[in-house]
């Protein structure tokens, strides 16, 4: 590189984007804190909900106005619920729908790494031929046979964690045209009523909940929750499940829940316009068409489970009937099906601060797989323009990087016979660089305008779930890492043949170090990557050491004479 200047500033931006993919590649977004219990939910004293740990069987279905009797025994049951793009069961127990699965997307084969196979092998730890890919046939599956959506009850419960949902209470399952129902009588006397419809819009259905007390009591509140058994790991990298909150104008995510049981469940503020479980690029969640609810849980609960819960804290008393109505939706976060849903739902594509760019970006990937039928290809196009776009800028920085070397001998000469006198060192160097057209600031503002689109691209290549389960060259799936290292492999090599293109003379050892140790730090994590991502990088290394290549033919970078 150039000067001094130049260099550090290159390097601090260098760091800084090193730091940044680490800290991706390793967490997820921080825990927020959780708001006082009675942020939840307003006139409350119970902020979770609850369903009795000991529970008897469900009656014969009935209308709200008919409830049945608690002696009857509800044999097991389940009825298939089927819509566009999704099918699962409503089972008895519970009374919810599980076995979710995505019937237009299959899922991501399992991936095993040759390095990974390698070091196995070696330390004795791996056994059996390498297969670089295992399964990816099977239905994508949001929730598993565990999985229920919904889960309902309603009164108090202790902050002990008395009365929390335990074994699965007992519905009677029954279809009603293309909907299947689900009732039940708690020995309180408050009857359950659910109602699951296919919706009109792909991925979507209608659940209507009707609530009616028939006890002597006031029933202390309602709640709706989803919930599941977290398998797997969960991350920015992972495809594991987790409980996932639209709260207050943010996407949390609960993705340690093996610390709720020993630290207590998580609690948030609302509005809360949908809740439910997702990962990178599916979810099932539920938005309440009455109004957003003034809060949101997420607890362990007895069976194993993790659940998400909403609470409407009015009391039901005896003989009133409340319906509570949701658009569901089970599917994936595509962007041109979650926008026209409104109510927030695109959110849950989250591409982060520099989501503004993500958002076009996304838009021409799409533009270009209708041109050319292939994702892969349509990244490696995509690279390419943002790189024909930025080429002015990126030619700037260069040029005036080669002409900061050109300068070096008598930049030095000058901090030489000035090193006792700052003020004038500097005016000498400013009136140096003039003379030659050179920007102290040229080589590095330019990269600095750069980056937010850079940043925009990598959230984009990481969350779009259109490059899911897609294949391309010798790659199954765009999403997953490559198990051959063929990419990050390449990655390396590109960067180490970049780093001999920029001559260290006269730069300061400890940062020549950092540069030279930068291929390996870079190379080392990218070998997690999504192997989409790391085409990307690829291409745009390359096209980088094009772009040098020309510009030192055209500029020698020989000293000027003094």
């Amino acid at each position: 590189m150039g000067s001094d200047q130049d260099r550090r500033a290159m390097l601090a931006i260098l760091l800084s984007l090193a730091i940044y993919l680490l800290w991706s590649s390793l967490y997820g977004p921080p825990p927020p804190e959780p708001p006082p219990a009675e942020a939840l939910v307003e006139g409350a004293g119970q902020t979770a909900p609850a369903e009795a740990a000991a529970e008897e069987p469900a009656p014969a279905a009935a209308s709200p106005e008919e409830a049945p009797p608690v002696a009857e025994t509800v044999p097991e049951r389940e009825e298939a619920v089927a819509g566009e793009g999704w099918r699962g069961v409503v089972h008895s127990a519970n009374g919810a729908v599980r076995d979710l699965v995505m019937t237009d997307y299959t899922q991501s084969p399992e991936v095993t790494p040759l390095t990974s196979w390698l070091i196995g092998k070696v330390t004795g730890g791996s056994g059996g031929p390498w297969e670089p890919y295992v399964g990816g046939d099977e239905p994508e599956r949001i929730l598993t046979g565990e999985g229920a959506l919904v889960i309902a009850g309603g009164g108090a419960f202790d902050d002990d964690g008395a009365g929390r949902p335990g074994d699965p209470s007992v519905y009677r399952v029954e279809r009603a045209g293309q909907a299947v129902r689900a009732t039940r009588r708690r020995p309180d006397g408050l009857v359950i009523d659910k109602r699951y419809t296919p919706g009109e819009q792909p991925h979507t259905a209608t659940v209507e909940v009707r609530f009616r007390n028939t006890g002597a009591s006031s029933v202390d509140g309602l709640w709706i929750g989803v919930a599941d058994v977290m398998t797997g790991k969960a991350g920015r990298f992972m495809k594991s499940p987790r409980p996932v909150v639209f709260a207050d104008g943010d996407v949390e995510h609960v993705l340690k829940t093996e610390k709720l049981a020993g630290e207590g469940r998580e609690e948030f503020a609302g509005p809360v316009e949908w809740f439910g479980m997702g990962n990178r690029y599916f979810m099932a969640a539920l938005v309440p068409l009455d109004g957003p609810a003034s809060g949101a849980v997420v607890d362990a609960l007895p069976s194993g489970r993790t659940g998400v819960f909403i609470r409407d804290p009015r009391p039901l008393a005896p003989g009133e009937e409340r319906v509570l109505r949701f658009l569901a939706w089970l599917g994936p976060k595509d962007l041109k099906l979650l926008k026209p849903l409104g109510h927030s739902l695109d959110k849950s594509v989250e591409f982060g601060i520099f989501g503004f760019f993500s958002k076009p970006l996304l838009l021409l990937l799409r533009l270009l797989h209708g041109l050319v039928g292939s994702w892969g290809l349509a990244i490696v196009l995509l690279t390419v323009l943002v790189k024909v776009v930025f080429f002015p800028l990126t030619q700037k920085a260069f040029v005036s990087s080669r002409k900061m070397q050109a300068i070096q001998p008598q930049l030095q000469e000058l901090k030489e016979r000035y090193k006792d006198n700052r003020e004038l060192q500097t005016q000498e160097t400013m009136k140096l660089m003039q003379e030659n057209g050179v920007n102290p600031m040229g080589g590095c503002l330019p990269t600095l305008i750069q980056l937010p689109v850079w940043f925009a691209l990598y959230s984009t290549m990481l969350y779009s779930v259109e490059l899911y389960g897609r294949s391309f060259l010798y790659l199954r799936d765009l999403t997953a890492a490559d198990p051959y290292a063929v990419l990050p492999l390449l990655y390396i090599g590109l960067m180490l043949l970049q780093q001999r293109m920029m001559p260290m003379t006269g730069m300061d050892p400890a940062q020549a170090r950092i540069f030279k140790l930068m291929p390996l730090f870079f190379g080392f994590i990218m070998f997690g990557f999504p192997s989409g991502l790391v085409l990307y990088f690829c291409v745009n290394m390359l096209l980088t050491i094009i772009q040098q290549w020309f510009i030192r033919r055209q500029y020698p970078a020989e000293p000027t004479a003094a």
